[in-house]
This record gives structure tokens, C-alpha cells and sequence, in this order.
């Protein structure tokens, strides 16, 4: 509990980052912060503070509540899995997780606003998705020696 505690903390502190150092495209830190506590956590803690980060997400941008919240929780799930498959986790690793997620992430969000609210994407430029991937990833390898996980037994808990 503390642990998902301090990681909303975090999520807070990389909303306020978002909102106040970017404009236009913006890098999703919020997901890299779902990949790392997925990794530590595993996929059903992962699932859940995808799931409450995706909320706040979609409670500050003020539209709809869901986009995000299913999109983030889908990558807390799916990376908390992946973690259980792989015998080594490395920045390479993370860094094709964080492409594959960030990817998922804007199709799921784009699908649930074009489904829900009748908000049409078709004319959005396709660079802005490829540069908020890149931003992205140049966040999770600029984050990825503070939140790495820890290396016997993959994020493995004491108890």
C-alpha cells in the first residue's frame, strides 16, 4: 500500500510536469510510471494503479471518464504479465514495452473517444502520435535508473 501511495504521488507530480512544461504533444509519463510499478507489482496491482492513474488522467483533462482508465489499466495488466514471462528486464526491454504500450494507448484512447463522444481523429496528424511515442521513450530511459526494477527475481517483493 505504500508503495502504490508513493507511485500516485508520482503520478501527480508527472501531471503537473505534463501541464506545465509541455505544450502540444506531450510524453505520456504516466504510462511509464504504470510500466515500472507493473514490473515491481505485478499484473493485478499493476491493473489497478493503471486503472486509478488513467482515472486522475481522465478526471484532469475535464471530457469524458474512460479512455484513459481503460487504456492504462490494459498496460498495468498486460506489462504485469510480461514480467512473469521474461528472465531478464533491461532499458532495451522496457523501451520496446514502453513502444508497444504507448502505441495501445493511443489506438484504445482514440477508439473510446470516437466511440463514446463522436470525437473524430481521422484528420489527426499521424507525426503528432509518432512524436508522443518518442517523447515517451526519451522519458522511460531518462527514468529508468530511479525506477528500475530490482534485480534478483525481477521486482520480486520481500515479504
Amino acid at each position: 500500500m505504500k508503495t502504490f501511495i508513493i507511485y500516485t504521488l508520482f503520478t501527480y507530480l508527472a501531471l503537473c510536469i505534463q501541464a506545465i512544461l509541455f505544450k502540444g504533444v506531450k510524453p505520456d509519463l504516466v504510462l511509464v510510471l504504470i510500466c515500472f510499478y507493473s514490473l515491481r507489482q505485478g499484473q493485478m496491482r499493476g491493473l489497478a494503479y493503471g486503472a486509478f492513474s488513467g482515472l486522475l488522467l481522465d478526471t484532469v483533462s475535464g471530457f469524458i471518464l474512460g479512455p484513459h482508465m481503460i487504456s492504462k489499466s490494459i498496460a498495468g495488466y498486460f506489462i504485469g504479465i510480461l514480467k512473469e514471462q521474461l528472465f531478464q528486464w533491461n532499458f532495451i526491454i522496457s523501451t520496446f514495452v514502453v513502444i508497444v504500450f504507448s502505441i495501445v494507448n493511443i489506438v484504445v484512447v482514440y477508439l473510446v473517444f470516437e466511440t463514446f463522444s463522436r470525437v473524430s481523429f481521422a484528420n489527426r496528424s499521424f507525426e503528432l502520435s509518432v512524436m508522443e511515442v518518442i517523447y515517451t521513450i526519451i522519458a522511460s530511459l531518462a527514468l529508468y535508473p530511479l525506477f528500475k526494477p530490482v534485480q534478483e527475481g525481477l521486482g520480486s517483493r520481500k515479504n
